[in-house]
């Protein structure tokens, strides 16, 4: 009876252990790949800069940076406060691939 039961308990958790993966696994190669209209990347930097979050930026090139965006100089550029706050970056909208938010 015991391995009955043993064995129920792990088929019934099967499940539930895919679905936690699917939905709270962090997918690098996932994330990296699809890029992201200049719409949503506007909308992400706006909301970066009014709740001063840090963001996870991606450029064109691959390269990737993390940091707070401080300021809005115009329609497409943005002042990014690098993570050690010691280094501030003029960042155009057309540069970036794809922006994550913390």
């Amino acid at each position: 009876m015991k391995t009955f039961n043993s064995f129920l308990a792990t088929e019934i958790t099967k499940p539930i252990k895919k679905v936690y993966h699917y939905l709270f696994e962090y997918d690098e190669d996932r994330l990296s790949i699809y890029g992201q209209f200049c719409g949503k990347i506007l909308a992400y930097l706006s909301y970066a800069l009014l709740h001063r979050a840090y963001v996870l930026l991606t450029y064109q090139d691959g390269s990737t940076e993390i940091g707070q965006i401080t300021k809005r100089l115009s329609a497409d550029r943005f002042v990014l406060r690098s993570e050690d706050k010691k280094i501030l970056k003029i960042v155009d909208l057309n540069d970036i691939f794809r922006v994550d938010l913390s």
